[in-house]
């Protein structure tokens, strides 16, 4: 989903997770701003990530076969899960 969004706008993105989490610069979570990669633990190391769309929510796919949803930074599981953020664009 990431590279798919990126891609639309002109801006090369690698293809995976791992990968993408070494992209752009870090990024407080309190300094997020729409566009903005986040970037989840959910299997003992970085392995979600998701679009910041601003408010503490977050855009994403779940898993293969699941559509797109919105979901809060705020959310137990997501507040839990929360790794760090990367500022693709500036």
């Amino acid at each position: 989903l990431t590279q798919y969004v990126y891609n639309k706008f002109g801006v090369g993105l690698s293809r995976t997770t791992y990968t993408q989490v070494e992209e752009g610069t870090k990024v407080k979570r309190s300094d997020l701003k729409a566009g903005d990669l986040v970037f989840f633990k959910t299997e003992g190391s970085i392995s979600h990530v998701g679009i910041y769309i601003g408010d503490g929510e977050f855009i994403h796919a779940p898993r293969t076969g699941k559509p797109v949803m919105v979901s809060s930074l705020s959310d137990g599981y997501y507040s839990e899960k929360y790794a760090t953020a990367r500022r693709i664009l500036n």
